[in-house]
């Protein structure tokens, strides 16, 4: 199993040093001055407290800087690589969508502006309150963002609903992502193929998985079909009758 870095939180302007505390302890995360950061951790996963929100930053990445999360630039991005698109169009959107591995909640954005409601799920405690603060910040209301493993919920799905998953992990090389995806990728366990398989034996008569062409951890079951872009594959099991 992959070693795992715990990001460290820190504040950007002084008058946010208590609230950058309380949220180190309410996560159970290190707390360290910006200038112990500077001086001792120059290759760290930072979390940073500012009067404009909740920032994060990896400072082993070259010429990085602390970021949000850009739900308008997704927006556009998409409307050039559209193979979300393409996939949902073949649902019906009187059909739930629960995202299972919500993490920054940019794919469950799109899948909204597709005329869905995605309930979303996001267990680490820091990551959903990050990602709740950009939704609320962004006025995303048909996200339904909540703190609860995954897992724990897949027997209360209903038969006419629509599973996603984006296990995000395999791919190491800083060509295949973007910052954000390798700030998960670094503070984040992978139980991916649990959580798959586990899906595969719910009641959930769709259920898309979004693949990395390049490594893809095999699955007990085929998909019904594929959509397959440059860089990601989109899996869809399709069990509806008729």
């Amino acid at each position: 199993m992959k070693s795992i870095q715990k990001p460290i939180v820190s504040f950007l302007s002084q008058p946010l040093e208590k609230k950058a505390k309380t949220f180190s302890k309410d996560h159970s995360l290190s707390f360290l001055s910006p200038r112990e950061v500077r001086k001792f951790h120059k290759d760290k996963l930072i979390i940073w407290l500012h009067s404009d929100g909740i920032f994060l930053q990896d400072l082993s990445l070259k010429n990085s800087k602390p970021f949000s999360l850009d739900f308008q630039a997704q927006k556009k991005e998409n409307m050039s690589k559209n193979l979300l698109q393409r996939c949902f169009s073949k649902f019906d959107t009187d059909y739930p969508v629960y995202d299972l591995t919500a993490g920054f909640c940019l794919d469950a954005f799109l899948i909204t502006r597709l005329g869905f409601e995605v309930n979303a799920f996001e267990k680490e405690s820091w990551l959903f309150e990050f990602t709740k603060e950009k939704l609320l910040k962004n006025k995303i209301e048909k996200v339904k963002l909540y703190k609860k493993n995954s897992l724990e919920i897949l027997s209360g799905i209903d038969s006419k609903s629509i599973i996603y998953l984006d296990p995000m992990f395999g791919i190491e090389n800083k060509s295949f992502a973007k910052k954000e995806m390798h700030f998960l990728r670094k503070s984040l366990f992978d139980r991916s193929h649990e959580l798959i398989e586990s899906s595969l034996k719910s009641k959930a008569e769709l259920i898309v998985i979004k693949r990395h062409k390049i490594k893809k951890k095999k699955i007990s079951k085929s998909p019904s079909f594929e959509l397959v872009g440059k860089v990601v594959t989109f899996q869809i099991f399709d069990r509806r009758k008729g």
